[in-house]
């Protein structure tokens, strides 16, 4: 997630995913058969020193987190990692293997993975290129005379996903769900979060990022002086965005991002864009309706149009483009952008390798062309349905814990029963691949074939609109370690990649699988009745379907869960505390999951007892110290204090803790009492679902 050598754009994804409400499951971490050739639970791994009353995540994942530092490439460690070091390695075979044939057929998917990947390892020509391939785009963009060519400009950016100004995407209308709408969002800023634009204690990250933007216009030509100077006026714009800009915490109110307006309406607020004009050139014709996350910033958008000089708008295009292109260019423009966006902000010492740079490229680029030959070769169907069978149980355990629900009425149960029946699974890979066709990548230009394919996905995208939404589509590849939820599709998504160890083993007994693969299935499965999907109905549509009082016992919980991880601290010398207003989806999904699955887990030992103990542990032990290890993970300090600021998951740690400090099945197991550091009072505890 630190990579910012990336096909979309990193501050759209960002967004996207605050609308989509996508449930990413992990920021890293790992497959213990690196270290462990048997199943499940390494006890050499277990640390005495801990006692796991006191520290359980310290007492499952210390020894193994001291045992496997962080590669100076990365910004963290864990499960996640390792597990995406196999699937990289995997996808790596594909790509090397295509790029090798020689007479692909032209537009065939083993020619477009072959091509782009080949390209992208072609140093010679690439040094050799230097800005030349680019050319078309820079004199665009200095071609600009007044402001209303801003329009046209803007259009012609977007259409290769360069993140200037606002951002205009097409989705599921949130309030219907089965047509796709028109939508625009603030965007527009380079740094991660509005913070870093406003807080004393990121003055000098604002100080390196300009001396960032200088860099790349010296690079580029520009004298020292002139690069210092466009770069002060690009990160103005920058940072009067940032002003008018929610922040992330604002950003999770689903109400207030969804404000549908009439072009004409949209016009009156920003009267000095061509709104309709912009529309006509990415091809999306007829629109007729908006749907808008930040009226404020479209209006400052508007009033900037005309106080900032043409001077200024170039200099932020100018720059806004060559941060969309830098990590594909030649390695003085890629090194100075690895030494920002690496080094500066997430604390990495060395780059990755090459090849893994370009592959991620070309996964991004082709996603479902290399997820089709990933699944061919390394995904086992009995996995598939495994887990299908586990979502049963999960279901099924959900269902019951509704029933039991004390704070809720029968009204609202019933309604809740509706929605957990109607939520879609879809597992492993597509029924319906994507296909590619039209798509042109040659072996002459890296950065050519990068833009041509982000145009290429530009335009897939905006030509939904119109239609009615496909909600067969995936959020990601097969090839991906992670899980979503989607509130508009009420689905939940499980790519190939992640049904492996230590998430899901076949060979595991299910103590073993239900703490970690069954969490994640319910972790997913509790985002359609967290603080956001719970807006949503069972059809995906936003719609209250809460009596006022069991909202407020609802939101009465959530609260509580919030101050929970309000306190726990992250960095101590910075004093930097979790931010449980910004987790607080997430946090409820996983104390959610872990408890549904907790019981699904309960209800398979009635048919299929685990042994009375493995190793020492019982089969409820061995199903929590699953959930910890799934979260071993270690971090930087500078990478772990963007995450806090800016990302919707709790540190690893804290998703360890948080959960298992709030459930009386945690403290059965492992007799917590009081006086333990992992106990609450019971009025204290936290229980949703």
């Amino acid at each position: 997630m630190t990579n910012f050598d990336d096909h979309f754009n990193h501050n759209m994804k960002k967004k996207l995913k605050v609308i989509l409400s996508l449930a990413v499951l992990a920021f890293v971490g790992v497959s213990m058969k690196q270290a462990f050739d048997g199943v499940g639970i390494d006890p050499t791994n277990i640390n005495t020193q801990f006692r796991p009353q006191d520290d359980f995540y310290s007492y499952v994942n210390s020894i193994w987190i001291g045992k496997n530092p962080i590669p100076a490439s990365e910004t963290s460690w864990g499960n996640f990692n390792v597990l995406r070091e196999k699937s990289q390695n995997a996808l790596r075979s594909i790509c090397e293997e295509m790029s090798a044939k020689s007479k692909a057929t032209p537009g065939s998917n083993e020619q477009l993975i072959g091509d782009f990947f080949a390209a992208g390892m072609d140093t010679a020509a690439i040094e050799k290129a230097k800005f030349t391939e680019i050319q078309p785009e820079l004199k665009k963009i200095a071609s600009l005379k007044d402001y209303k060519g801003i329009t046209e400009l803007m259009s012609y950016l977007h259409l290769y996903q360069t993140n200037c100004g606002f951002g205009f995407f097409v989705m599921a209308d949130m309030m219907s769900s089965n047509d796709n709408a028109a939508y625009l969002f603030q965007s527009g800023m380079g740094l991660p979060e509005k913070e870093y634009y406003q807080s004393a204690d990121m003055q000098s990250t604002r100080d390196e990022y300009v001396k960032h933007i200088t860099a790349l216009f010296k690079l580029n030509g520009e004298t020292e002086t002139m690069a210092a100077k466009h770069a002060d006026m690009a990160f103005n714009i920058e940072k009067q965005f940032a002003d008018s800009s929610l922040s992330a915490v604002e950003s999770r109110d689903m109400q207030r991002i969804y404000n549908k307006r009439t072009v004409a309406e949209l016009q009156t607020m920003a009267p000095n864009f061509g709104w309709v004009d912009y529309f006509g050139q990415l091809g999306v014709k007829e629109v007729k309706e908006v749907i808008i996350d930040n009226p404020a910033f479209i209006r400052q958008y508007n009033r900037m149009l005309t106080s900032e000089s043409i001077e200024a708008w170039q200099a932020y295009f100018r720059w806004q483009f060559l941060h969309l292109v830098a990590g594909k260019m030649h390695n003085a423009v890629a090194d100075e952008n690895f030494r920002f966006w690496g080094t500066v902000l997430s604390g990495q010492t060395a780059q990755q390798p090459r090849w893994k740079r370009v592959m991620t490229s070309t996964e991004s680029a082709l996603g479902d062309a290399l997820g089709q030959l990933y699944v061919q070769r390394h995904f086992s169907e009995e996995a598939k349905n495994r887990v299908n069978t586990m979502v049963d149980n999960l279901v099924a355990a959900y269902s019951e814990r509704i029933d039991t629900r004390d704070w809720m009425s029968a009204d609202t149960k019933k309604q809740a029963h509706n929605k957990l029946n109607k939520i879609m699974r879809k597992l492993a890979f597509p029924d319906k691949w994507r296909e590619y066709s039209g798509l042109n990548v040659s072996r002459k230009s890296y950065v050519r074939n990068f833009l041509t394919s982000n145009q290429y996905d530009a335009r897939w995208l905006l030509g939904k609109f119109g239609k009615p939404v496909d909600k067969t589509e995936w959020g990601m590849t097969p090839a991906t370690i992670n899980a979503y939820y989607n509130p508009s599709y009420n689905e939940i998504v499980f790519p190939a990649a992640i049904m492996q160890s230590p998430f899901f083993d076949a060979a595991a007994d299910d103590a073993i699988n239900y703490g970690a693969m069954g969490a994640v299935i319910g972790h997913e499965l509790t985002h359609g009745f967290d603080d956001q999907g719970s807006m949503f109905d069972g059809d995906g549509n936003m719609v209250n379907w809460w009596t006022d009082e069991d909202h407020h016992n609802f939101e009465t919980k959530t609260r509580m869960l919030s101050m929970q991880f309000n306190q726990y601290m992250v960095i101590d010398s910075l004093k930097l505390t979790v931010n449980g207003e910004l987790t607080l989806g997430e946090n409820i999904a996983d104390l959610g999951g872990l408890t549904i699955s907790y019981y699904a887990f309960q209800m398979a030992q009635k048919e299929n007892p685990s042994p009375a103990k493995i190793d020492g542990f019982t089969p409820n032990q061995r199903f929590f110290i699953s959930w910890a290890q799934a979260w071993r993970n270690s971090q930087r300090p500078k990478s772990l204090m963007m995450m806090v600021k800016t990302n919707p998951h709790s540190p690893a740690r804290f998703r360890v803790l948080g959960p298992l400090s709030n459930m009386k099945e945690f403290y059965e197991a492992f007799d917590v009492k009081e006086g333990d550091k992992m106990w609450r009072k019971s009025e204290d505890r936290v229980e949703i679902w």
